[in-house]
């Protein structure tokens, strides 16, 4: 039905939780997991009411998905003046952004008159994949942050971030850390959940980069055969686009007839 001369000539759509600012247009894991919603606004030439004894006047709504080359019609629905209302729902499934990578998805409007009036394509970006757990570099061979670890445990902890293909300058990083009272991330819990935010330069985002973490709230709570989880997510234009898998570390402070390195918490 599309055309490639056809000129933009109708509004753009919207997908739920897709920020207008992105324009690689991430979708989070949320949506990808739960689907999400297509939202068009009301035509400007929508089929008004038909004087007596004419046949009601039409317009067909096509909305098209377009990935790896292939074009897909996902809706093809036909609508009078009966139908009239601000804004056109449609559902975007989980199964139909199942493919990982990069999509476009429109819309034809085709009037009563044969005119055709095409949306702008909208780039989504499909990521069902976590990215990489963050890491710690100055962890032993068996994951342990211990009183011979450098820079001083008492002092701070590293944190490295491998860079991303999503990364980008200005995007909002998050690192969540908690400490627990087991050796495997698992409750009980030592310390709250704390949020860490850092915004990325260019070298962040190219390259990655090293977080310190201080000893004093972060890691004080924990002492003997303890374990920290990191993990964090990315927010662009106030909207999360990914989030990494979970980075574990033990830690282990105790030294044998003394306090613990850096004291008791």
């Amino acid at each position: 039905m599309s055309q490639p001369n056809e000129q933009v000539s109708a509004a753009p759509l919207r997908i739920d939780g897709v920020s207008d600012l992105d324009p690689e247009g991430h979708i989070p894991l949320e949506q990808l997991t739960n689907g999400t919603t297509i939202r068009i606004p009301r035509w400007p030439r929508f089929p008004g009411p038909p004087d007596p004894g004419e046949a009601p006047h039409f317009s067909i709504l096509y909305i098209y998905w377009n990935q790896n080359s292939v074009e897909t019609l996902l809706y093809e629905r036909t609508y009078t003046y009966v139908d009239d209302r601000p804004e056109f729902t449609f559902p975007l499934t989980a199964q139909q952004m199942s493919a990982e990578g990069t999509a476009l998805i429109y819309y034809v409007l085709e009037g009563y008159d044969g005119n055709f009036d095409r949306s702008e394509r909208r780039q989504l970006t499909i990521r069902h994949a976590p990215l990489s757990p963050p890491e710690f570099p100055s962890a032993t061979l068996h994951g342990y942050l211990n009183c011979n670890t450098l820079p001083p445990i008492w002092e701070k902890i590293l944190i490295s971030i491998l860079p991303e293909t999503v990364f980008r300058e200005r995007d909002e990083f998050i690192l969540e850390w908690q400490g627990f009272a087991t050796l495997n991330g698992q409750p009980p819990e030592l310390t709250p959940k704390y949020e860490i935010p850092k915004t990325l330069s260019v070298n962040d985002a190219s390259k990655g980069f090293i977080m310190e973490i201080l000893f004093v709230p972060y890691v004080k709570p924990m002492v003997d055969e303890d374990s920290a989880v990191a993990q964090y997510r990315l927010v662009r234009n106030g909207i999360v686009v990914a989030r990494s898998e979970k980075g574990y570390v033990k830690i282990d402070r105790k030294l044998s007839g003394s306090p613990p390195c850096g004291g008791w918490p």
